[in-house]
């Protein structure tokens, strides 16, 4: 129940009407979310490698909070066995190569892809996973509130961007994030 409520109050937070935007170098949010999640890297053997990420006027904990959802994500549905590979790749690129970002005018973004070598999903669910409390696995079998992607779909569309997810079973999971370069 603590876990629940926790998860909610997060998720609430990203509704907060002050969000102030800074100028933010996204590598030391990616150094802090390793720094606090440090224990459970170690435990899980993990290996996370990281393109150089972009500086950003963002809302850094709400950044710092995506990654370490996203992390923490990677690090839970591993594949049994098999230690834990999390790659970051950034790139700019421009809104009119990517039709699924649904925009008329072209605008630039970074696209942040995270990949990971876990247990993946299948595609049918790759926008359902976004849903609030919504699960594709037991608790018994995986701990969670279904809260965690939810409040990363939030704080992406906070930064005006998007994300999507790819999943194969057995594979892995990608998650691509799309942030405008402002």
């Amino acid at each position: 129940m603590r876990t629940l409520i926790d998860d909610l109050l997060l998720f609430s937070r990203t509704n907060k009407i002050d969000k102030t935007f800074e100028q933010t170098d996204l590598n030391q949010i990616l150094k802090n979310t390793l720094s606090e999640l440090s224990q459970s890297i170690e435990e899980k053997n993990a290996n996370i490698q990281s393109d150089r990420l972009p500086e950003l006027k963002v809302i850094s904990f709400q950044i710092q909070q995506l990654f370490q959802n996203l992390i923490s994500n990677s690090l839970k549905y591993n594949n049994p066995g098999v230690d834990p590979f999390i790659k970051f790749e950034c790139e700019q690129i421009k809104s009119s190569d990517y039709p699924a970002l649904n925009i008329t005018r072209n605008k630039i973004f970074y696209k942040i892809t995270v990949t990971d070598n876990g247990i993946g999903f299948e595609q049918q669910y790759a926008e359902k996973i976004f849903t609030i409390f919504t699960r594709l696995h037991t608790s018994a079998d995986y701990p969670g509130t279904g809260i965690g992607l939810s409040i990363c779909k939030k704080i992406v569309e906070n930064h005006s961007g998007y994300i999507f997810a790819e999943g194969k079973p057995g594979i892995g999971s990608v998650f691509n994030i799309f942030l405008p370069s402002r």
